[in-house]
């Protein structure tokens, strides 16, 4: 018979295996929060969106003060312009790659430096009744503003909509009328003081004259629906080489328009105090602008879709009067940002 060998050696004690868990549980917490820390100091990329004053640009405002970007890996700056024109300007001459605009601005570029036309791959809202055309009581009918004294702004938009007032008959602004350029705000002043008898203006620049019974509407956006347009506009060689951020910022657009929605007294208060109004008077500006759903981006981008169709229109009329040279391309559509990186 075989017998085993006796092991004779104490049982080792029993062994605590909570305080191991806790320690690599504490591990685990600290490289965590030692990532969440990289991550909060790591460089983001730097992007400047050039603005001008009007209410749906004032998200890009509200979206870089509540850093609303950075969850995205931005840091976005909404660079102000003082006028169409000098926010244009800036744009061909590449000082800012990216500028919300609108569709007219846009064909502007392609003319003045081809070879920064646009790519537009954000539509972010549609004027009705934003922008308007004022005159001193009694004129009442742009009919009546032939051979008047009438301000503007030196810019594609003003011409145009001051075109699309008379309807399909074909006007010679600069023959027919006495034109006098001047930034928005000076306009408005000039038309208090009498010194001019009509302007093209929008909001909020108009806000004083609301109301103001010596001045008449003749002519708004609400009459030309879909046709005045505000869009994201891209330096090409920008969005071909910085395709993660640009879908950042069109996710960030988005957040902007959802913290509105959500916390509307203080999103409107920063917006307003910005523009100088009351908090009332941007919500009034606002009623004139309608803001498409992200739902409805695609469509709207399509390539035989509504702002290509506007495009081909406002063109022609440019064309025909003298704004725009044959041969000079057009904006192109892009939907490739709209998803999130």
């Amino acid at each position: 018979m075989r017998f085993r060998p006796v092991d004779d050696s104490p049982a080792p004690a029993a062994t605590n295996r909570r305080p191991v868990r806790l320690l690599a549980v504490a591990l685990l917490l600290i490289a965590g929060a030692g990532l969440a820390l990289w991550q909060l100091r790591r460089p983001r990329p730097q992007l400047a969106v050039a603005i001008t004053s009007w209410p749906g640009y004032e998200y890009f405002y509200l979206a870089e003060q509540k850093q609303l970007a950075r969850p995205y890996g931005l840091e976005l700056s909404a660079q102000q312009y003082g006028t169409l024109i000098d926010q244009r300007q800036a744009f061909e001459r590449r000082d800012v790659p990216v500028m919300a605009t609108t569709v007219a601005e846009a064909i502007a570029v392609c003319q003045e430096a081809p070879d920064h036309c646009p790519e537009l791959i954000l539509v972010l809202d549609q004027s009705l009744g934003a922008d308007r055309v004022l005159a001193r009581a009694p004129l009442r009918r742009p009919e009546q503003l032939l051979g008047r004294r009438v301000g503007l702004e030196r810019a594609v938009l003003a011409e145009y909509l001051l075109l699309r007032s008379f309807g399909d008959r074909p006007v010679q602004l600069a023959r027919e009328m006495k034109l006098h350029f001047d930034g928005p705000v000076a306009l408005v002043e000039g038309l208090k003081a009498g010194e001019l008898d009509a302007i093209v203006t929008y909001h909020p620049h108009d806000a004083s004259l609301i109301g103001d019974p010596r001045f008449v509407e003749v002519f708004s956006s609400r009459q030309i629906p879909g046709e005045i347009v505000d869009v994201l506009a891209v330096d090409p060689a920008f969005a071909r080489s910085h395709r993660r951020e640009l879908r950042a910022l069109v996710q960030t657009w988005w957040a902007a328009r959802d913290f509105a929605r959500r916390n509307p007294s203080e999103a409107q208060a920063l917006m307003a105090q910005r523009q100088q109004l009351k908090p009332e008077q941007f919500q009034t500006s606002e009623g004139g602008l309608n803001y498409p759903a992200a739902s409805q981006q695609r469509s709207l981008l399509a390539e035989n879709g509504p702002l290509a169709r506007s495009i081909s229109q406002k063109a022609l009329l440019m064309r025909r009067s003298g704004f725009l040279s044959g041969g000079v391309p057009l904006p192109v559509l892009s939907r490739a940002f709209l998803d999130p990186a």
